[in-house]
């Protein structure tokens, strides 16, 4: 008899948003929904949420996240985190490089914890979206698929030449990989860390959208135009679908 597969999703979170038009109460509920979406839409589900607030969720905030997934994560008192949210006033350096140290962290807690080891695929999902009906597990089943990493399509970068010093980009508020390729993930994302760190310092740019496809290796990844999630981006409520 075949494994019934399962199925891992981070879904990263910053209830309390320094840089966000919507409330901390309106950021929990698109959060729930986000919880509510992937219920639906990703059986047998290990769902795990981080949270990365500076300042900190309430206890009674904290109490209601964790009432809806299986394993929460609470990032606020990272030193690393804190040293970012404290001393860079970039809006989207902050985003990104909080990004990068909580993804990192989570993944090197999870394989430590064996969160994942029943399960096939983990996906990551940006908190605040959801996956709508286009959104279909069987696509990552197919054999094609196997442990590739599946990212949304591939753009054009929207910065001029020698920003970010790459010209394409991955959409990633939904992107997945074989659990097995977790302990390879965790080096690229460090890699990651220190690129970014090291073009920001030089007075560049690079955000993740940017670094996944200059670092993800390119014969392992597999690109979906539609990987089915809605939702508005925190700064100005702009609708976004992919």
């Amino acid at each position: 008899m075949n494994k019934k597969r399962k199925y891992g999703v981070l879904v990263t979170s910053a209830v309390n948003a320094k840089f966000s038009i919507y409330k901390p109460d309106e950021r929990l509920a698109q959060t729930l929904e986000t919880i509510k979406s992937i219920r639906e839409r990703v059986p047998n589900a290990v769902i795990c949420l981080t949270d990365c607030s500076v300042p900190a969720i309430s206890d009674d905030v904290k109490t209601e996240l964790q009432s809806h997934v299986d394993y929460f994560v609470d990032f606020s008192q990272d030193e690393t985190v804190n040293w970012i949210a404290e001393n860079i006033t970039v809006q989207d350096v902050v985003k990104n490089m909080t990004e990068l140290v909580v993804v990192t962290g989570f993944f090197e807690m999870a394989q430590e914890q064996g969160w994942f080891a029943d399960c096939d695929r983990v996906f990551k999902v940006s908190g605040r979206y959801k996956l709508t009906d286009r959104f279909w597990i069987g696509d990552y089943q197919r054999a094609l698929i196997g442990d590739k990493y599946v990212v949304s399509k591939r753009n054009l970068s929207q910065f001029a030449p020698g920003i970010t010093g790459v010209d394409m980009q991955y959409m990633l508020r939904v992107y997945s990989l074989g659990v097995n390729r977790i302990p390879e993930f965790i080096k690229l994302l460090e890699t990651m860390t220190r690129h970014m760190k090291d073009r920001v310092d030089a007075g560049g740019y690079i955000d993740i959208e940017h670094l996944w496809y200059k670092f993800l290796p390119e014969k392992d990844v597999i690109i979906f135009d539609r990987t089915g999630v809605t939702g508005n981006i925190g700064p100005n409520g702009q609708q976004i679908e992919n």
